[in-house]
């Protein structure tokens, strides 16, 4: 395992790849802001007190459930959120998320230019995220990022989302790319574990969310400073 950042000098092997699968948030986009402003809305609404955007990112990577009840619990003091009040937390933050989904989010220096070579390299691309279908495809649309992407696959697109490989696994169908011959890209231990047990190449950006640890920890092939560097790192093989 090489766990050092990928550059454009990176030693060619016998390795080649028909296909590149992304995460969304923390790799793509930078769309915390987004997502910290939705969540404060729910808490304000509750009668809790708001929480810091920094804390808010550590949060990240499950899914919106996950999230809900993870931030409802610290709102408590540690004490579960009920079904109760989980189902109307998370009624009242896909609400307020809608309003703003997109407005603040921030596509990471690297990103489009990485697209444009993965793409230049006649190699198929599809987003794989554990945010809800209803969030993903405004988001991408908006953005113009789905313009480069042969398939999406959300987190309620199968009953599994990563770290299940049911994710990565699905996405190499839709790009029609075996997983040995697919790399992924992503920022935190779900999309390390989800890729790795799917049998995929794996890639990790460092400057995602990854739940506030480190990437430097995680089962990956290289870290690599952006998407365009990892757009390098597969054309070196």
């Amino acid at each position: 395992m090489t766990t050092t950042t990928a550059a454009p000098s990176a030693k060619p092997s016998s390795k080649s790849y028909d296909a590149v699968l992304l995460d969304l948030d923390g790799t793509l986009m930078d769309t915390i802001p987004d997502l910290a402003i939705a969540v404060n809305a729910m808490l304000t609404q509750l009668d809790f007190a708001t929480m810091p955007q920094a804390e808010i990112s550590t949060y990240i990577g499950k899914g919106s459930d996950n999230l809900m009840r993870r931030i409802l619990t610290t709102a408590q003091g540690g004490k579960p959120a009920s079904e109760d009040l989980f189902l109307r937390g998370r009624d009242i933050y896909y609400a307020e998320y809608h309003k703003i989904n997109g407005d603040n989010a921030i596509i990471f220096d690297g990103v489009i230019p990485g697209l444009e070579r993965i793409q230049s390299m006649g190699l198929k691309m599809a987003v794989v995220t554990n945010k809800n279908t209803e969030f993903t495809m405004p988001l991408l649309e908006r953005t113009g990022l789905l313009r480069f992407m042969q398939g999406v696959v959300c987190g309620d697109t199968l009953p599994e989302r990563k770290p299940h490989p049911a994710p990565m696994l699905h996405g190499c169908s839709l790009v029609g790319s075996q997983p040995a011959r697919t790399c992924t890209v992503g920022d935190s231990i779900n999309d390390a574990l989800s890729a790795r047990a799917a049998g995929c190449s794996v890639l990790a950006v460092p400057y995602g969310y990854n739940e506030g640890q480190s990437v430097h920890t995680l089962d990956v092939d290289a870290i690599v400073d952006s998407i365009d560097a990892a757009a390098l790192w597969v054309a070196a093989r």
